[in-house]
């Protein structure tokens, strides 16, 4: 179920919530426990929700809200499960709910034939041909996978290209987060490499039951033969290999993720006034 994987997530540790924090600069009224922030009154999450895909199950109850004088409870990107788990604790108190980010989800199957059989007709045959034009005109092509700083600047060189929002996320401090990221156990980087050229990235976690697609990146100048799309399929026919149990692509609704047979879960934000 997607709730264990979003339970034993790399998101909610204590080890990423505060590499996370310390891309925010602390305000007056603010304070951080293990696994949430205090604001003004008000308990909310640990970490800006646009680094953070899942959110751990913050064990609250009004006695603790008392302790802690806090009258509001401010929590977003929640399953429905967890969602659930804090209304009931605070029942007859104002209770808001909206719909959140939504992330994709793709369930491994025990073979990468019987994986490309399920999808439906149309996304298979488009696949089969992405492929095979990337595969004549690249036939030595590689997906390796390192932790290494040559690496990571490589990944972050070709994130800085991208076009939009993306192209300017890569700050100096998100560059150092992210840096930081890889001496954790179970991140790593996933590149495809053609004669030395690295054409593409994907900065993951993997657990030895999945693998969560964090970030990626690619070089524009192979847009031609889908790199984006090459590589994280290449990543999936290696996790079914190896027994793998699923592989997330988190957060947002890109179509490249339904084309590679992802389903998606919607999550919430929680507003609860004691």
């Amino acid at each position: 179920m997607i709730i264990d994987q979003i339970n034993n997530s790399p998101f909610t540790t204590k080890e990423f919530l505060e590499l996370v924090i310390q891309l925010e600069t602390l305000s007056e009224g603010e304070s951080h426990e293990d696994l949430f922030s205090i604001k003004n009154g008000t308990v909310c999450n640990k970490g800006l929700r646009d680094f953070i895909d899942y959110r751990p199950s913050v064990k609250l109850n009004p006695q603790l809200l008392e302790n802690i004088d806090c009258k509001t409870i401010s929590l977003d990107s929640l399953h429905f499960d967890q969602l659930q788990e804090v209304s009931d604790l605070f029942p007859g108190s104002s209770i808001q709910v909206k719909k959140g980010d939504q992330v994709v989800n793709l369930l491994l199957a025990s073979s990468y034939e019987e994986y490309v059989t399920g999808l439906p007709r149309k996304k298979r045959h488009e696949l089969k041909r992405k492929k095979k034009r990337f595969e004549s005109e690249h036939p030595n092509a590689q997906l390796k996978e390192s932790t290494d700083l040559d690496i990571f600047d490589a990944f972050v060189s070709l994130h800085k290209t991208s076009d939009g929002d993306k192209g300017t996320f890569m700050s100096e401090e998100v560059e150092n987060f992210f840096k930081n990221l890889l001496d954790v156990k179970g991140w790593k980087i996933y590149y495809l490499e053609i004669d030395s050229v690295i054409i593409a990235c994907c900065f993951v976690f993997e657990d030895g039951k999945g693998c969560y697609l964090y970030n990626s990146s690619k070089n524009n100048d192979y847009n031609d033969v889908n790199p984006g799309i090459i590589i994280i399929d290449k990543i999936i026919e290696k996790l079914i290999n190896e027994k793998y149990e699923f592989f997330d692509f988190l957060k947002g609704t890109e179509r490249y993720k339904f084309d590679l047979g992802g389903t998606a879960t919607q999550l919430y934000d929680l507003e609860i006034t004691i």
